[in-house]
C-alpha cells in the first residue's frame, strides 16, 4: 500500500512541478489526505524525505529538457570565471549570452538562498495546516490571473531582473505559491520573452533543488529505510510524468495561455479550506 501511495504522489509531483499549480503544495494536500484515509500512514511522519527525492526526479527532468541550455550555461559559467581572472567579465557579461545566462542564475539563486532558509520553519507550518495552504493556493491563482495582462517583452535578462525573479522564488518555498507561477509571471511583469521566462524560471530551480537536498536529505536513513523500492518507483513517476508537463507548459507560455491555470489553483484553494 505504500508503494501504491507513493507512486501516486509521484505523479502528482510531476504533474505538478512544472504546471503553476504548486507541487510541494499538492503533496502536503496528497499527504493531509492519506493521513485522514490511512491514519497511522508513515508518510504523515516522513514526508520531507520523500518530497526531497521527488524533486530531484523532476529535476533531473530540467537537466534533460533544457539539456543544450544547461550545457551552453557550463560552458558560460567556465568562460566568465576564466573573464573574471582576466578583468573583463562585465564585457563578456554583455556580449555573451552563456555568460550571461550563467551569472544570472549565479546571482538569482543568492537571494532564494537566503530567503528560502528564512522560510524553512513556516512553509513547513503552512504545510500542516489546512487553512494556510488554502490561502496560499488562492494568492497564487490571484498572481497567475493577473499575469493575462503581463504579455512579456523583448527585454534581455540582466543581474536587476535576475536578483528580482531569486527574491520571488525563495518566498515560493511556502506550499500553495507555485515556484513556476511566480517566477515565469514575474519574468513575465519585467518584461522577458515568454519562453526566456520560462527557461529561466526553470534553470534557475536547479540550484535551489540540490541546494536543498544537500541541507535536508538523510542518505543514511533513507538506505534503512523499508520504502527505499517505493521511493524508487514514485521517483520514476516523477520523472516521466515531469517531461510530459514540462512540454506542455513550455507550450502554453509560448501561446500566452499561462493564466488559464488560474481557476483550477483558486478552485484548489477553495476545496482545501472546506474540505480538509
Amino acid at each position: 500500500m505504500e508503494t501504491l501511495w507513493i507512486t501516486l504522489l509521484g505523479v502528482v509531483q510531476g504533474a505538478t512541478e512544472f504546471l503553476p499549480v504548486s507541487s510541494s503544495g499538492h503533496l502536503a494536500v496528497g499527504q493531509l489526505l492519506i493521513a485522514e484515509v490511512q491514519p497511522g500512514t508513515s508518510l504523515a511522519s516522513q514526508p520531507l524525505t520523500l518530497e526531497i527525492l521527488l524533486h530531484l526526479a523532476t529535476f533531473l527532468a530540467v537537466i534533460v529538457f533544457f539539456r543544450r541550455e544547461v550545457w551552453a550555461g557550463l560552458l558560460g559559467g567556465g568562460r566568465g570565471t576564466i573573464g573574471l581572472l582576466k578583468g573583463n567579465l562585465g564585457k563578456l557579461a554583455r556580449e555573451d549570452d552563456g555568460v550571461n545566462l550563467a551569472l544570472a542564475v549565479v546571482v538569482g539563486t543568492i537571494p532564494t538562498a537566503f530567503i528560502g532558509l528564512l522560510m524553512r520553519n513556516p512553509a513547513s507550518i503552512v504545510a500542516e495546516s489546512a487553512t494556510s495552504l488554502g490561502l496560499s493556493f488562492i494568492g497564487c491563482a490571484c498572481l497567475l490571473l493577473a499575469s493575462r495582462w503581463w504579455p512579456g517583452g523583448h527585454r534581455r535578462l540582466s543581474f536587476r531582473i535576475a536578483l528580482l525573479i531569486g527574491l520571488v522564488q525563495g518566498i515560493a518555498v511556502i506550499p500553495g505559491i507555485s515556484r513556476s507561477g511566480a517566477t515565469i509571471a514575474v519574468g513575465l511583469a519585467l518584461g522577458l520573452e515568454r519562453e526566456d521566462a520560462a527557461r529561466f524560471s526553470f534553470l534557475l530551480s536547479l540550484p535551489a533543488i540540490l541546494g536543498a537536498a544537500v541541507l535536508e536529505l538523510d542518505f543514511e536513513s533513507l538506505g534503512a529505510d523499508k520504502n527505499t523500492l517505493a521511493y524508487l518507483f514514485g521517483g520514476l513517476a516523477a520523472f516521466a510524468v515531469g517531461l510530459a508537463a514540462l512540454y506542455l507548459l513550455i507550450r502554453l507560455v509560448r501561446n500566452g495561455r499561462f493564466w488559464l491555470f488560474a481557476p483550477y489553483v483558486g478552485a484548489v484553494g477553495i476545496m482545501t479550506l472546506f474540505i480538509l
